[in-house]
Order: C-alpha cells, then structure tokens, then sequence
C-alpha cells in the first residue's frame, strides 16, 4: 500500500464515471461507422455481427464474474481479518489482568496506544502517509509491550502467567502483518484494464452491428448495468474508500476502548 498505481489513486466514482462516457461514445462510434459504410455500400445492411458479438458479450461476462469473485473473496478475508484482529488485541488485554499491578498498568498503558495507532490505521483511509506512520507506530509498540512481558518471564516464577500471555501477544502482532499483506493484495492492474477493454470493445461492435435508429432506453440500460458492475468490483477492492468499505468491521477495534475505562 506504500505505493499505490494510479488505478487504485482514481476513486472509483470517476473510474464509473469515465467507462459510462467512454461505453456511450464507443457506442456512436461504432454506429457512426456503419451508417457511414452503409452509405458507400448498401450491401452492408445484410452484413451481421451476430455470433462475434455473441462470443464477445460471453467472454465479457466470464470476466465480470471472476474480477468480481476475486474482489469479493479479498473483501470477505480482509473483513475476517478486522474481526480476528479485534479478538487478539482483546484477548491480551484481559490476560492483562493476571500480572501484577506495576506490569499491568505498564502493559495496559501501551496496549491503549497501541489500540488508538490501529484505529488510526484504518481511519487515515487512502492517506498512505498517515497510514505508513501508524502503521509504525503501533509497530513499536508492539515490540515495546513483547520486551515488558519478555523481562518479567524472565524473572516470574509463576509460567502460567507466561504462557497465557505470549502466545495471545505473538497472534496480535503477527496479524498485523497479515492484515497489511491482504489490504495490498488487491485485483491486479493488467485484469482490471483488460476488463475496461473489453466493456469498450463490446460496445463498439454492438454499435456497428446496430443498422437502425439508436435506442437510447436500451442503450442508457445497458451502459448503467455494465458501470454499476464494474463500479461494484472496483469498490469491493478498495476497503479504504468508497461505499462499501470495513466501518463496521473495524468498529470492533474501536469498541476495544472501552477495555481500558
């Protein structure tokens, strides 16, 4: 996520937006075309695109579903990872409770920082910079929280309290890196303008099969279903932003505040 391309720099609204220009105007190319063949040549009014337009409009379909399956997959594992990472730092925290009280107001101080650095993880939303830094941060934290539990096992004759806490400790910061590897992995580029390609294409071909008048009700039907398709895997793969996004999910880390009154 530290260096985003420029696809995933356009918000998804203007990526919508430019496909249902860039749809229609094909559409009146590829008509303008034939109207303008047909007039140097009558006898491509029997000329038909049928079966290619068929094979085109198939293989546009195939594509729509697998982007689509792959953002929706990325966002379910992206929103399971929220919710598991909610359960870690909860879980530490009441584990917490068995230290002694100089341990457990030092752990407990750092574990309130290192909430508010994962709240602010996901709130600084496509602002990698603020996103980098409390990243970071919590980063730190973590290491600093691992060396105060790290230095009382050392000198605890109790284990129980060790082994119920370092492991809990080792899955809240390990799931970080986790949560960061899913954020990045996102649709790749190369697919996504295929796809864009292939929505420009269809509607040339289907402009230049189209011998009569346009008809704007189909032709405006046609090109929102394709946008809004489209818009909606675009949307699914960038959690940060746009409609659907992980406010609900990460309300569970947000809720963890309450831990610490």
């Amino acid at each position: 996520m530290e260096h985003l391309s420029y696809l995933q720099k356009t918000s998804s609204y203007t990526v919508a937006l430019l496909l249902f220009v860039f749809i229609i105007s094909f559409y009146l190319i590829g008509h303008f075309f034939i109207k303008r063949t047909i007039k140097k040549n009558p006898d491509y009014l029997n000329f038909e695109l049928g079966s290619i337009n068929g094979a085109l409009l198939a293989l546009l379909g195939l594509i729509l579903a697998f982007t689509f399956s792959m953002a929706s997959s990325r966002f379910d594992t992206r929103r399971q990872l929220v919710i598991d990472e909610a359960n870690d730092i909860g879980t530490v925290i009441l584990r917490t409770d068995i230290y002694p009280d100089s341990t457990r107001t030092e752990l407990r101080k750092n574990l309130k920082a290192y909430v508010e650095e994962r709240i602010g993880f996901y709130q600084s939303g496509m602002n990698m910079k603020k996103t980098i830094l409390h990243n970071k941060q919590a980063d730190l934290l973590g290491k600093k929280i691992w060396k105060i539990t790290a230095d009382y096992a050392k000198i605890d004759p109790i284990t129980t309290r060790t082994s119920e806490l370092i492991p809990a400790l080792n899955a809240m910061i390990d799931i970080t890196t986790t949560r960061k590897a899913a954020s990045e992995s996102t649709i790749p580029d190369s697919i996504m303008y295929f796809l864009f390609m292939l929505c420009i294409c269809s509607a040339f071909l289907l402009g230049y099969d189209n011998k009569r008048k346009i008809d704007w009700v189909i032709l405006i039907g046609f090109t929102v279903m394709l946008t809004l398709t489209v818009f909606t895997i675009v949307d699914l793969d960038r959690p940060r932003s746009g409609l659907i996004n992980m406010d609900g999910p990460n309300e569970k880390i947000v809720e963890l505040r309450e831990m610490f009154e």
